[in-house]
């Protein structure tokens, strides 16, 4: 078990194997499971507001969930669970470092929540696993050429424009879109827009003038700060030029980036998010 130094901080990541899963906390909590299915890592992660041990014995130990290996356990106050639970699922999936099993739950809804302390206690999180895993698989990783996560090309013929989780479906578009707009950016407190600078495989993404930005937290004490850090050196020769407006927090003309995900850390301040999950198609007729 490992627990943080923080002293304002109680948070406790049990690691426990397969074979032990009876050690699992009865208590509620957030929990992950790593293996590897047909060869490859993966991960699933889920929640339970009264007891992870009865969560554990109920729906992962049978013989036809026999993939993983090690269960990391994370008891938490039952009112953070489903948020925690959310954020985690989605910095798993727009990494793109593991595969994700499926969580039949409909997490989305919890995406964004406005609580203060999922923040800090979901870094606090990713920072514990990171150390346990040995691995990094919350947070894309940036390739020489600056493509990041899963937008980073394995091969010649792979399509940068995968849309998917909350941009998977287009939206119609609205009397606020800008009329050159493609993209709206999809997360709480933000409105931008954006479009593809060409047709496939141009990667280039063009924001808007007009399109909202914000600051990215950094606090070096969080497993994310090498990722909010990268996007503060993205703001930095920005707002020098005079593209992001400190004051209106919006920008000022528009701007072409390398790829959408350089885009969308830029519009948020978050370097863990990518393009494909978060720039909706905009349709004139749905």
């Amino acid at each position: 078990m490992v627990k943080t130094t923080d002293p304002f901080s109680s948070l406790e990541v049990h690691r426990i194997d397969r074979s032990v899963w009876g050690a699992t906390p009865e208590r509620p909590g957030v929990y992950l499971l790593y293996g590897f299915v047909e060869g490859e890592p993966a991960a699933y992660i889920g929640t339970s507001t009264t007891n992870m041990r009865d969560r554990i014995r109920n729906h992962h130990v049978t013989p036809r969930k026999n993939w993983f290996g090690v269960i990391f356990a994370i008891p938490l106050a039952p009112l953070l669970c489903p948020a925690i639970e959310a954020e985690m699922i989605r910095r798993v999936r727009e990494a793109g470092v593991v595969g994700v099993i499926d969580n039949r739950a409909d997490e989305g809804r919890w995406l964004d929540t406005d609580d203060v302390h999922v923040t800090p206690a979901l870094d606090s999180i990713v920072g514990a696993l990171e150390m346990l895993l040995g691995n990094d698989i919350f947070s894309p990783q940036e390739s020489e050429d600056g493509a990041v996560g899963v937008e980073a090309p394995e091969k010649p013929a792979r399509l940068a424009r995968t849309y998917k989780g909350q941009a998977r479906q287009p939206r119609a578009r609205q009397e606020t879109d800008p009329a050159d707009a493609t993209h709206a950016y999809v997360g709480a407190g933000i409105s931008a827009w954006g479009r593809f600078e060409g047709n496939e495989p141009d990667t280039r993404f063009r924001v808007l003038a007009g399109s909202a930005w914000r600051c990215p937290n950094l606090d070096p004490a969080q497993a994310s700060y090498a990722h909010q850090a990268r996007v503060a050196s993205r703001h930095k020769p920005l707002i020098s030029e005079g593209i992001l407006d400190p004051e209106t927090m919006t920008l000022t003309a528009d701007h072409v980036f390398e790829n959408w995900s350089q885009a969308v850390g830029v519009v948020s301040g978050k370097g863990s998010y990518s393009g494909g999950y978060h720039w909706q198609l905009i349709q004139d007729e749905l």
